[in-house]
This record gives structure tokens, C-alpha cells and sequence, in this order.
């Protein structure tokens, strides 16, 4: 796999098919084998972009202060793009890669003529009691990514027990998180406020959700809701992130997606 050099590291990629480009961001410690369903399926039709966001996998480490690390990874994007000759796509992240897409849309909406996103939030704005405790739980947490990683792993193991293809990969991740870099990008994730903008993207945008995440599901709802060309399919039987626990029916509802914005 290729890698882009940037002005302070470099960026490892995937670039396979041709056609209209469609890029894919991974989620959060994961790596471009996050859409190994999306880019078997999509490569067929489409020329398919998966970078790995700086601060993972094989990408540069990170570097500057916490609340810039989006805007980082996010500038990342328009350089690789501009390398590639790709002046706009349509571009899709699940979980933390969705948070990503918010806010590439927001700074660069120029580049983007389609919005997919996958079991992400908008903010981190707390509006009930069940997402308090979430929140709470999520802050005493953090240090659970130095665990041992076989126990990390285990835990990993039962939580994706239903959705061998998500078990399997998530494992791996866990194998290879860069754990303070993991961290880091978890820290900036929860300082996010785009949710008062939202009502700018001027690009028809798709929600995808598992429903077994049922704050998961309000997050998307109160996001998505502010995009004024957007709808949102809730996924049965699947949790974040939905690409790997239900790809067949991520991968119909994307390309569904792509059908109605004639971008085939």
C-alpha cells in the first residue's frame, strides 16, 4: 500500500478501483482494514480511497495540542485528496471516522458531494440520564485502554461475540492500538460541538446507525436532524461500528445512497 508524504510525516493509504472516488474513514485505533466489506464491494464500481488518519496503523504520529488533532487529520485528507487529483468525493466514516466527516465538511464543503455517516455523534452535549452515565462511564474508562492487552482482547471477544466479522476485526485493533495516541484522539473526540453547524452542509448526507446502541441511536438522530438533505436508516441487530457487524446491509444502504445521487 502506498503513503503519502506530508509536510511532517507521512500518511499509508489504500487506492484501489476506478470510477467516481468514494473515500472510507476508519474508526477510532483501527486501520483501512476497518472497510475490508465496503472496499471488496465498492472497488468494483468505484475508485476507492481508506487512508489511516495520522496518530494510526502505519501513519505518522501525532503532534500539537489536543484540540487541533481533528483539524490535523482533517487537513491530512485535503492534502492526500489534492495528491490524488480527487477535487470532491463522496466521503463516509463510521464512529470516530464519522466524527471526522463532520468536521471535514464543515472546513472543507467544497470537497464533498455526498456525506455517509456511521454510528457518530454530533456533540457531547449531555441531554439525559442514561447519556450521563454513558459519559461517566466513558471518563472512568479511559485508562482501560493499558489494560493487558489478552484481557483487552477478552473483553473484546465478548462484547462482539454476535458479529464474528466485527469480533475478528476488532481484535485486531486492539492488537495494534497505539494506546496513548488512541487516547489522545478519544480526548479530542469528546470536546466536539458541530452539531450548531450542521445546518450548513449543503450536501445530501445518509445516516447509518445499529440499533442495539440505543443512545447511539439518539446521538444520530439529534445530528443528522440539523442537515437539512439528510435521512437516517437505523440497522437492526448491530452495534458501532455498523460497516463490520452488518456489512451487507451497510454496503446496500450505501450504495442505495450513491444510486439516488446518480454517482455511479
Amino acid at each position: 500500500m502506498p503513503s503519502a508524504t506530508l509536510a511532517d510525516g507521512k500518511l499509508h493509504y489504500l487506492d484501489r478501483g476506478t470510477g467516481k472516488p468514494l473515500v472510507f474513514i476508519h474508526g477510532l485505533g483501527a486501520d483501512l482494514s476497518f472497510h475490508d466489506p465496503q472496499i471488496e464491494f465498492f472497488s468494483r464500481t468505484h475508485r476507492v480511497i481508506c487512508p489511516e488518519l495520522r496518530g494510526n496503523a502505519r501513519s505518522s504520529r501525532l503532534t500539537g495540542p489536543i484540540h487541533n488533532i481533528l483539524d490535523s487529520q482533517c487537513q491530512d485528507l485535503a492534502a492526500l485528496m489534492e495528491g490524488l487529483g480527487i477535487e470532491q468525493t463522496v466521503l463516509a466514516g463510521t464512529s470516530y471516522g464519522g466524527v471526522f466527516c463532520f468536521n471535514f465538511v464543515l472546513r472543507y464543503p467544497e470537497k464533498v458531494s455526498g456525506l455517509i455517516i456511521g454510528d457518530a455523534l454530533g456533540d457531547t452535549r449531555i441531554s439525559s440520564f442514561r447519556e450521563a452515565l454513558l459519559m461517566f462511564a466513558q471518563y472512568l474508562g479511559l485508562w482501560g485502554i493499558y489494560l493487558p492487552k489478552p484481557l483487552l482482547i477478552a473483553m473484546m471477544r465478548h462484547q462482539y461475540k454476535q458479529w464474528p466479522c466485527a469480533r475478528d476485526h476488532v481484535v485486531n485493533f486492539a492488537r495494534g492500538m497505539r494506546r496513548t495516541e488512541f487516547l489522545l484522539q478519544l480526548l479530542a473526540m469528546n470536546r466536539i460541538n458541530f452539531t450548531p453547524y450542521l445546518k450548513q452542509v449543503n450536501c445530501p448526507a445518509l445516516g447509518i446507525v445499529g440499533a442495539e446502541n440505543k443512545v447511539g441511536v439518539g446521538w444520530m438522530k439529534s445530528a443528522m436532524k440539523e442537515i437539512p438533505q439528510s435521512s437516517l436508516a437505523i440497522v437492526p441487530h448491530a452495534l458501532d461500528p455498523t460497516n463490520l457487524c452488518q456489512p451487507e446491509e451497510y454496503n446496500r444502504l450505501v450504495k442505495e445512497f450513491l444510486e439516488r445521487l446518480h454517482y455511479i
